[in-house]
């Protein structure tokens, strides 16, 4: 029983130190319909500390990367979806932070592709200091069931969103429409082009 028992809880602790070293928790997911058609995406995110060696301080987190993923099924007979992709870094969280990031597409393509609120697939990539953290299964829609299929649907998104670059938008980048509920947001590092 015991040679049974002790790699039992070798994997456990082994587990269990995985998810420690993630520097940044997706806490939760959600989808929200808007005034005028627009869907909202928001991303509960928590700090966990850095558990760099380099890291300049351990209670802090820098250069976090957030780049969110959608599907919404086009044809469900040919199995064909439109596919967005959209990104936002957030310069510094401490460890504690809970904070929100919030992604919308505009309500003229969501009228205009008849997309419902929750898209039929997502997830939700975190990375820090340019290194993505292992896949939370909070940060993914159910149907996605292993790596595979995420991989699969990554792919896609990356080499089939390009006629939809730039429709889903952070929040930062939104103006003139009501942004619904809003709370708790982080402090963006803005790349926006500037002349």
């Amino acid at each position: 029983m015991k040679k049974y028992f002790a790699p039992i809880l070798t994997l456990l602790a082994s587990a269990l130190i995985m998810c420690a070293q993630e520097a940044i928790k997706v806490d939760r997911v959600d989808f929200n319909s808007l005034r005028d058609d627009w869907i909202q995406m928001e991303i509960e995110l928590s700090c966990e500390g850095n558990p760099s060696e380099e890291a300049r301080h351990k209670n802090f987190v820098e250069n976090i990367k957030v780049k969110v993923y959608l599907a919404y099924t086009r044809d469900a007979s040919s199995r064909e979806y439109d596919y967005y992709t959209s990104e936002a870094e957030i310069i510094i969280m401490e460890k504690g932070d809970d904070n929100n990031v919030y992604f919308y597409l505009p309500g003229l393509i969501a009228e205009r592709d008849n997309l419902k609120q929750d898209p039929d697939f997502y997830y939700v990539e975190v990375s820090v200091d340019g290194e993505a953290q292992k896949p939370q299964k909070t940060a993914m829609s159910s149907n996605i069931p292993n790596i595979d299929i995420l991989n699969s649907f990554v792919s896609k998104a990356d080499s089939e969103g390009a006629a939809n670059e730039h429709l889903l938008m952070p929040i930062y980048l939104v103006s003139g429409v009501e942004l619904g509920r809003v709370s708790k947001l982080p402090a963006f590092l803005r790349r926006d082009v500037r002349n």
